[in-house]
């Protein structure tokens, strides 16, 4: 930038312009002097240890800093009234009284007198500020201003009445957190739609081979809303096994929590819980007073088994998915079930890496049943078993909680072809004598009588103990057994380079002319991070003389390039020689594919068996081809399977590579709310770019971020979901109910607007002339009311008199010094716009020409 100036030649002109200078910076310099005052008002942060950080005005006088009592008393929730002479009140006890009175100059604490100079304190209009090391001095509240950061950390050792309430907060906070309480803003009403189509499933697998008949299978599952309640259908057809009732899937079932004599109703396939041995499903109704959810969890059960190697293995209990883990390189998978109140109903769903096998589904009855105390639950379920009799089967079980660890039960059950009886009456009992030591038995009149005890140690050392006795005359149980006797221990193996899963188990059976025992070991972690599994099996029966031992070793090694090398191998120490030989060899490729090469040596079959295997995940399918080729036999297999889901909120058809029946999700639709009524009008438009602070599910937008789509979400459950605020584009919007709670519902994409509010800013300046001229003015109230009156906002006017606040919903406000402060003040008001209308707009109205006037 350059100055030119007019130039003079002349000594004269040169001294006229310097003088000139000198007389305007004295002038200026003069009348700073007689106008400022001696201090500098302001803001700055405040940082207490487990509180936060606060905004807190300040002083500074040459080096030091000088805090507001009242402020800060306030903010410590430290009683004080402000008197004609001071400050006074009591700090924590009512008998730590302080008294600060600057006209004495002194401050009074515990009894004990304080003396204060001119320099120790600022006495304004408006506050009363003490120098910042006193507060540590004498209350001991320890302060410190930083000039380089302007801000200032307060430590103290007092527990303060404010970090009491903080502390008793997060208490309520954590046990509402494990009582599964939540505290919304709002809360989205449950609607039971009288239909409402939904999620559609699909699979197809083709195989063709050398030496068999083909196979090519089609499975189709339909899930929708009927009547107010869950509708699941499942279509599986064959060409190689004729259509049978019996393998495919139907049910209805009504969910209400809030109900207290029908909390479940079920039609349709049901989950019976039977002692008798039935090996056909059972078509029926079901209905229960137990709860749907989950309630607190007590203890846990151990549940393991082998499925296929690497295969996903998806643990629900009552229908809720609670853990997944993927079996090791021998198919061993492990975990701990959460014991909870009530009917636990635990069932697993095992997903092959090639779509090729249908999803199975196995159900699983634990033993430990416990029931809140003084509350009764019971379930009746009554159907046909769709065997070749037809044979009628029902079953009434109540359980009634004596205490939270004790709980008794009992009912009967009936079925038809049961020739020792028909009528079945049991009784039960559930006893947890500590955290990790449990009982349960139950009788069966005419049947049998078990009973189970579980310890687990801290260390997760496990025994459980199992003995049952069978009648001798039962027909109920499709076996011979008088007798099972079965011991397992298991705990984990930890070392410097190795983690493993140890169990070893003794299983023996009674039966009229003979006795089975069988034992295994097992081990199963990684060692060195190579996924390891070595089982030993020993088989033995009292007519043969020598029993059958064999060992199988499974391991995954990861290699350079990402390959991953799965070697197998059996040996039976019977026979001295090995049972099965398996290598595979396994890469990613082409971002979402795999591709393997197998051999497997079967040498007891004399079979050998080439196999390339080639999957890939599609957005909308999981896709596979497989070739074996084998000296037996030859087979090619292709698979797909995927789903599709109906928005009809939006009519948006989504895709997906995952089951999407008997899952919930949401259809999230933010909006500008102009008229503020919570209802998305069309003038309204929807908000882009809108996030979540917690995600749950799969998450996905459409293209322009207007609508937020949640998928893979359990069903019944109540979630809570937390948006965040700062995510929206613009800082005049705001969303008054940032949390959501909804209740979720199976098969549907439930709707939820969002409304977002418009807000306008209002600024403006307050002023304060006096004998000295006209200066802004700090630490003024000014009222903004609606036009019923009411308060809508209080803005703290800051150093030089500005004031803004950004918060105002469209309409017409006026806006006012606040009285009370201007009484005792003993100033009067002059203003200027202080009437004015926040307009709606998009973006937010802006008002900033408000002006206030104080005279003395």
């Amino acid at each position: 930038m350059h100055i030119k100036f007019c130039s003079f030649s002349t000594e004269v002109s040169k001294k006229f312009y310097l003088g000139l200078l000198c007389i305007i910076l004295f002038g200026f310099s003069t009348y700073a002097q007689e106008n400022l005052p001696e201090y500098d008002e302001l803001s700055v942060e405040m940082n207490v240890p487990d509180l936060g950080t606060i905004e807190i005005p300040i002083a500074i006088k040459g080096q030091d800093a000088y805090i507001p009592v009242k402020e800060l008393f306030d903010y410590l929730k430290i009683k004080n009234e402000k008197t004609t002479n001071g400050v006074e009140g009591f700090i924590i006890n009512p008998d730590s009284t302080y008294r600060i009175t600057p006209s004495d100059n002194r401050i009074l604490y515990k009894n004990e007198e304080y003396t204060l100079t001119n320099e120790d304190y600022i006495q304004t209009p408006l506050n009363l500020y003490l120098k910042s090391n006193l507060f540590g001095e004498i209350f001991g509240l320890n302060t410190n201003f930083s000039f380089r950061s302007l801000s200032v950390t307060m430590k103290t050792e007092k527990d303060l009445p404010v970090i009491k309430e903080m502390r008793l907060r997060k208490v309520r906070e954590n046990l509402n957190r494990v009582r599964g309480i939540v505290e919304p803003d709002t809360s989205i009403n449950r609607r039971y739609p009288l239909f409402n189509g939904g999620a559609l499933d699909w699979g197809v697998v083709t195989t063709q081979q050398s030496d068999f008949e083909n196979d090519n299978r089609l499975s189709l599952g339909l899930g929708t809303m009927f009547l107010g309640g869950e509708t699941n259908l499942m279509l599986n057809y064959s060409t190689r096994v004729p259509f049978d009732s019996r393998n495919q899937f139907y049910q209805w079932r009504y969910v209400n929590n809030e109900s207290k004599l029908f909390k479940q109703v079920t039609a349709g396939r049901i989950f019976t819980r039977a002692t008798s041995s039935l090996f056909a499903p059972v078509s029926g109704v079901q209905i229960s007073n137990s709860p749907f959810q989950n309630r607190r969890s007590f203890g846990s059960y151990t549940l393991n088994d082998f499925t296929e190697p690497r295969w996903t293995v998806e643990l629900y209990v009552n229908n809720i998915l609670v853990d997944f883990v993927q079996a090791d390189a021998s198919g061993f998978y492990t975990f701990d079930v959460p014991l909870m109140y009530g009917n636990t109903a635990v069932s697993l769903r095992f997903y092959g890496p090639y779509g090729e096998e249908r999803i199975e589904e196995r159900n699983i009855n634990i033993p430990y049943n416990f029931v809140p105390k003084n509350e009764l639950e019971y379930t009746l379920s009554a159907g046909i078993v769709e065997n070749d009799e037809m044979n009628r089967f029902s079953r009434l079980n109540f359980n009634y909680g004596l205490s939270n660890s004790i709980s008794i039960g009992g009912g009967a059950e009936y079925l038809t072809d049961v020739s020792s009886g028909e009528v079945m009456p049991f009784v039960n009992t559930s006893v947890r004598f500590a955290s990790n030591f449990l009982f349960s038995g139950e009788y069966t009149y005419g049947v049998k009588g078990e009973g189970i005890l579980s310890y687990r140690t801290p260390r997760n050392f496990q025994v459980d103990l199992n003995y049952i006795k069978y009648d001798e005359n039962q027909t109920a149980i499709n076996f011979n057994y008088l007798e099972e006797r079965k011991i397992s221990v298991s705990t984990p193996i930890r070392g410097k380079d190795f983690s493993m899963f140890s169990r070893f188990s003794i299983n023996q059976i009674i039966m009229p002319n003979t006795e089975f025992t069988t034992a295994q070991l097992l081990l199963s972690g990684a060692i060195m991070g190579i996924s390891t599994n070595f089982t030993t099996y020993g088989i033995y029966n009292d007519r043969v003389k020598k029993p059958t031992i064999y060992s199988s070793l499974s391991q995954t090694y990861r290699l350079p390039n990402k390959f991953l090398f799965s070697p197998q191998v059996q040996y039976d120490f019977s026979r001295n020689q090995f049972n099965n030989l398996i290598f595979e060899l396994e890469r990613p490729v082409f971002e979402r594919g795999f591709l393997n090469i197998a051999y497997e040596n079967n040498i007891l079959r004399n079979a050998h068996i080439f196999e390339v295997g080639l999957r890939y995940m599609f957005n909308f399918a999981q896709t596979s081809v497989t070739s074996r080729i084998g000296n037996r036999n030859t087979s090619f297999v292709q698979s797909a399977r995927g789903s599709l889901m109906l928005d009809s909120n939006t009519g948006y058809v989504m895709t997906n590579n995952r089951t999407a029946m008997s899952r919930a999700a949401l259809t999230i639709i933010p909006f500008l709310d102009y008229n503020n009524n919570g209802v998305k009008d069309p003038m309204e438009p929807s908000v882009p770019g809108m996030k979540l602070k917690n995600t749950f599910g799969k998450l996905t937008y459409n293209e322009d971020k207007t609508i937020l789509r949640i998928t893979e979400l359990q069903p019944y459950v109540d979630m809570l979901l937390e948006i965040d605020p700062v995510s929206l584009d613009n800082i005049a919007w705001r969303i008054s109910n940032p949390k959501i709670k909804i209740h979720t519902i199976p098969n549907q994409f439930q709707e939820i607007h969002v409304p977002v509010e418009v807000l306008g800013e209002v600024a403006g300046m307050v002023y304060l002339e006096d004998s000295s001229g006209i200066r802004g003015q700090g630490r003024i109230i000014v009222n903004i009311l609606d036009t019923n009156g009411n308060i809508a906002a209080r803005i703290l006017s800051e150093g030089d008199g500005y004031f803004t606040y950004l918060g105002l919903k469209p309409g017409t406000y006026t806006a006012e010094i606040d009285q009370e402060q201007l009484s005792n003040l003993g100033y009067s008001v002059t203003s200027k716009n202080t009437s004015f209308e926040i307009l709606v707009d998009q973006y937010g109205d802006i008002v900033d020409n408000l002006e206030f006037n104080l005279k003395n």
